[in-house]
């Protein structure tokens, strides 16, 4: 069977045959079950293996996508400048739609003028299903309108789309829409479809399907089902999720834990979970044969018979800690639905800022590379080339004003196209415009070196794009209908480049901005050679969860498992103290979180003490960037003074226990803040909010502290920049250095004049 679910679709007259077929099968099982008691029951001494009670072959399945889920979170509001809007939903490879709806559920806004409201036009995977109806023929408010459209079954992919568009009038296709907002489209509007679930083989080739597959949409959960809170099976369970996370790109992640294996099969968790365990596995025996060693199998899970169970088991921690190594590196042999590895091989350490997902910025970027297909780089008519590209966390801007864009590009127009031109923009930001005049003859190579903004590059994850607009001079309904002429093409040719080499790689730390950007200093070596994790001696749910979803999420920054990563408890902190340290717990499971940090988050002399509220001497040393007054450490005092009670505080400070390293603290007020916590603390829409060395993380929010103290940096500084940059964060030096060497200055003239005096004036 192929992997493409695709080959699942089948067509009606298929369908029509499959569903003939059923009720033969079912009787010929019932008439099985019949019989059977004629050949008598197998004998007791012959081991019964435990398999999933299929019943019937097939089983239904109603799934539901509301527009919220899709993305539009508060709606749509239609206007001109919103007139085309699609969304994106998949359906799993196990699933086979054979029936599907969407209801909009919406209302018309009240006009001030008397003008025509435009017809909204729905179609799935570019097949129109149908118009909105207008509003009704009344005035003041219109009442809330609802209409459901039927999806054919054969429309649906893995992978669909959602469009709902202004229908333009085929006459005058250029016609100007009307720009006011016209209509509110409400999230709770959905997608429903029913079917059937399909049974998959069980095969380590498939993976990582069924946990993740291409065309998967909103929040991927994958459930841990845990043996026990070993420390082997902790770094395991790491492992798995950092491949997890490689896998799963930037798509969101949730990692349910249960500790202890359940003493019935049938009550494990439904669906598609992971086990991790060392034998002896006594309730689950049926499930699976003794491991010979450290083993990887894919089976098929008893409380679910459309759901599988990934098992990482060894007859020992250590060597389950193996098997998760040989899944997240891909040293396994994946014929078959079990695979017994003898010894993995750790890979050479990758040098500092290597990780696959960053480009490297020692030599020019290529642009080919950056674009998510070869033909993206290519354009016919009027279009976009948008180029994603994520750079190191550490590189340093200060006082540079643009970096150079390498353009080599080529473009076909047409006799009076005389308004063309090519627009750049970096994260949605205006960069630049390119004349493209008309020209005969072949296409002739054009280049041009552009500047870009440095300021309106983000700290990790940036979007150029490049919009090759043709316009004419004719009138502007034949420009319309020319901009969309096939014979109309742009194309960036490979070797156009972006320069970042002159850039330095230097950081300050602590910084707690760094870590959703990029997860640094704990990604500075990809696979996570400099880091270690400390969870409570008995971590809980919301530890391990925590714990997890960090792992797979410094994973999908870099792209690289990190298999270096060593975790360890309380006690053993003096083995790993050379590296940057993650402390996870509550105050009162992880005693370290007291010990090295600020004893956050209760308000008291001691915790004022151990923020280091400002001194002045202080604000004389360094003026660069001083704290306002709502960010300031006297703001995180007052904090705490209103009574708030944040979920639990992530903090950043120098670890004492190693020069130039960080200690990462995840505190929580309780177990349950801990599984609050992440899912505040992993939102993209709270990254912004995470910055300074102190971070209270509440329900909703997150708020962010710049507290004064202890200070290093990474990296290097040519000369000059390096001085420049101390002048500038040091004013008292300013003054130390300015002053006595304009007395070196004054002494020197001085003896100067001196000298020229005498020599006029003679002995």
């Amino acid at each position: 069977m192929k992997n493409d679910a695709t080959s699942l679709i089948h067509s009606p007259a298929e369908m029509r045959k499959r569903r003939g077929f059923l009720p033969a099968l079912l009787a010929l099982l019932v008439l099985a079950a019949l019989v059977k008691p004629a050949f008598g029951e197998a004998p007791a001494s012959e081991p019964m293996p435990l398999v999933p009670a299929m019943g019937k072959p097939y089983s239904g399945f109603t799934k539901s996508f509301t527009l919220s889920e899709l993305g539009w979170e508060h709606g749509i509001n239609f206007s001109g400048s919103s007139m085309d809007r699609t969304a994106f939903f998949g359906v799993p490879p196990s699933q086979m739609v054979e029936k599907g709806s969407v209801t909009f559920r919406y209302s018309y806004l009240p006009q001030k003028r008397n003008v025509p409201y435009p017809r909204l036009e729905v179609d799935v995977n570019e097949t129109l299903l149908g118009t909105l109806p207008g509003p009704p023929a009344q005035k003041g408010r219109f009442p809330v309108q609802t209409v459901t459209f039927p999806i054919p079954p054969y429309l649906v992919t893995p992978l669909n789309s959602l469009r709902i568009r202004v229908a333009k009038d085929p006459k005058h296709p250029c016609a100007t829409i009307y720009a006011g907002h016209f209509i509110r489209i409400d999230p709770t509007s959905d997608i429903t479809l029913t079917g059937i679930r399909i049974h998959f083989p069980s095969r380590l080739s498939d993976l990582p399907l069924p946990f993740l597959y291409h065309a998967m949409t909103g929040v991927r959960t994958i459930p841990f089902l845990m043996g026990s809170t070993d420390i082997k099976l902790l770094e395991a369970a790491g492992y798995v999720a950092s491949w997890f996370g490689v896998k799963s790109e930037n798509a969101p992640l949730r990692f349910p834990v249960s500790v202890g294996l359940p003493a019935d099969p049938l009550s494990l968790p439904t669906g598609n979970l992971v086990l991790i365990a060392s034998s002896p596995l006594p309730p689950l025996s049926g499930l699976f044969p003794p491991p010979e060693g450290p083993t990887l199998a894919l089976v098929d899970n008893p409380a679910d018979p459309f759901g599988k169970i990934l098992l990482i088991l060894g007859r020992t921690p250590e060597e389950v800690r193996t098997a998760a190594l040989g899944l997240a590196l891909g040293q396994f042999t994946p014929s078959g639905s079990t695979a017994t590895l003898s010894h993995v091989d750790l890979p050479v350490s990758k040098e500092k800022n290597g990780a696959p997902r960053w480009i490297d910025t020692r030599k020019p970027v290529r642009l080919a590379p950056l674009a998510s297909s070869p033909g993206e780089i290519e354009v016919s008519g009027s279009g976009s080339i948008p180029l994603r590209f994520s750079l190191p966390s550490d590189l340093f801007f200060f006082h540079t004003a643009s970096f150079p864009l390498m353009l080599h590009y080529r473009y076909s127009t047409l006799p009076g196209e005389g308004r063309s031109r090519l627009d750049l923009l970096l994260n949605k930001k205006y960069q630049d415009s390119i004349p493209l005049p008309p020209e005969s003859g072949k296409p002739a190579d054009h280049f041009r070196t552009i500047p870009l903004n440095l300021s309106d590059l983000t700290p990790f994850r940036n979007v150029l794009q490049l919009n090759f607009n043709f316009r004419s001079e004719i009138p502007g309904i034949l420009s319309c209908r020319a901009s969309h002429n096939t014979r109309l093409r742009g194309m960036i040719l490979g070797d156009s480049s972006l320069d970042l080499h002159r850039i330095p790689h230097f950081v300050q730390l602590p910084n707690l901005r760094l870590v959703p950007n990029g997860g640094y200093p704990f990604t500075r070596y990809p696979n996570l050679r400099e880091t270690a994790v400390v969870l409570p001696d008995s971590p809980g749910e919301g530890e391990i969860r925590i714990f997890l979803h960090l792992m797979a999420f410094l994973a999908q920054e870099t792209g690289s498992p990190g298999v270096y990563l060593s975790v360890t408890g309380p006690d053993g902190v003096s083995s790993v103290s050379d590296r940057n340290l993650i402390l996870i717990g509550t105050y009162d499971s992880n005693p370290l979180l007291l010990r090295y940090g600020k004893a956050l988050p209760q308000d008291s002399p001691e915790t004022r003490s151990r923020i280091r509220l400002r001194s002045r001497m202080e604000d004389l040393l360094r003026w660069s960037n001083p704290p306002p007054a709502s960010y300031g450490p006297e703001a995180l005092a007052a904090y705490f003074k209103e009574d708030r009670n944040p979920l639990g505080v992530m903090e950043e400070d120098v670890s004492p226990l190693a020069p130039r390293r960080v200690i990462l603290s995840l505190g929580g007020v309780s177990e349950q803040s801990l599984v609050s916590m992440d899912r505040v603390l992993f939102d993209p829409q709270h990254f912004s909010d995470i910055f300074g060395q102190v971070s209270l993380v509440g329900p909703h929010r997150i708020h962010s502290f710049l507290v004064p103290g202890d200070r290093f940096s990474l990296g290097h500084l040519p000369l000059l920049t390096s001085l420049r940059f101390w002048f500038f964060s040091h004013p008292l030096g300013v003054l130390m250095v300015l002053l006595p060497l304009s007395l070196l200055l004054a002494g020197i003239l001085s003896r100067i004049l001196s000298t020229l005096a005498v020599r006029r004036t003679g002995p």
